[in-house]
């Protein structure tokens, strides 16, 4: 009789869980990975290429926007020359951090610069209009004076004045100042004397044993280290 009861409950077993008695494994449902969105790069605030500008009288003048970057740069040219003179700067300059603007002047008549302050002032206006609420002014010789014009703009986060004028005021104002020449430069003299009056933060350089003028350094024997003045200041503003 026990031995039939046995019998039994194997065969039950053996029902309950056929092919030995082996346990099946449970399956595991995988669990689903999210896959994060691609991260979506901001659109520059305003186009690179060729870009117009429109005073007040109707003239217009031409420029260059290079980079994407939310800080603009304005390059104010000397007399002598057009945008092309920045070109070793164009190509240096962190395309990611800045968006430089380059330009010709636009001439009331054959050597009258006498609007080029107006012209770098509305530049900023336009940069202003785009959304760019950091601005660094870089002129040279006369651009010196046309980056003075706007120095106490509230969007103005750094200047740099390459052997230049007199431009009339003082720059009394809280962010970093480049002041640039070839020692034996005429403008060098003039252009400590302003380094002088201005207020702190500022940094003087002039090259030894240099007369050569303006963006004509980037053509000169300290060219490196020209180039690489600049780039260390805009590069090391906050």
């Amino acid at each position: 009789m026990k031995r039939k009861l046995l019998s039994l409950l194997l065969i039950c077993i053996l029902m309950v869980f056929p092919a030995g008695c082996a346990f099946a494994p449970t399956p595991v449902t995988p669990t689903a990975t999210a896959t994060p969105a691609p991260t979506k790069t901001p659109a520059p605030l305003v186009q690179e290429g060729k870009i117009t500008f429109s005073l007040y009288d109707g003239r217009q003048y031409s420029g260059m926007v290079y980079g994407h970057g939310k800080t603009a740069i304005i390059l104010a040219n000397m007399s002598s020359g057009g945008l092309e003179q920045w070109a070793p700067f164009v190509e240096a300059f962190d395309k990611d951090k800045f968006s430089v603007v380059a330009f010709n002047y636009s001439l009331l008549a054959p050597n009258d610069y006498s609007s080029a302050e107006n012209e770098v002032e509305n530049i900023l206006d336009t940069l202003k209009g785009f959304g760019f609420k950091r601005v660094i002014c870089m002129g040279a010789s006369l651009g010196v004076s046309a980056c003075g014009f706007i120095s106490h703009a509230p969007e103005i986060v750094g200047m740099v004045m390459i052997a230049g004028p007199n431009f009339g005021g003082t720059l009394d104002t809280p962010y970093p100042k480049l002041f640039v020449a070839g020692k034996l430069d005429p403008w060098a003299s003039p252009l400590e004397s302003e380094y002088k009056r201005a207020d702190e933060p500022k940094t003087l350089i002039l090259y030894p044993d240099n007369a050569v003028h303006g963006t004509l350094l980037f053509g000169s024997a300290v060219k490196d280290q020209f180039l690489k003045d600049l780039l260390d200041f805009v590069n090391n503003i906050q």
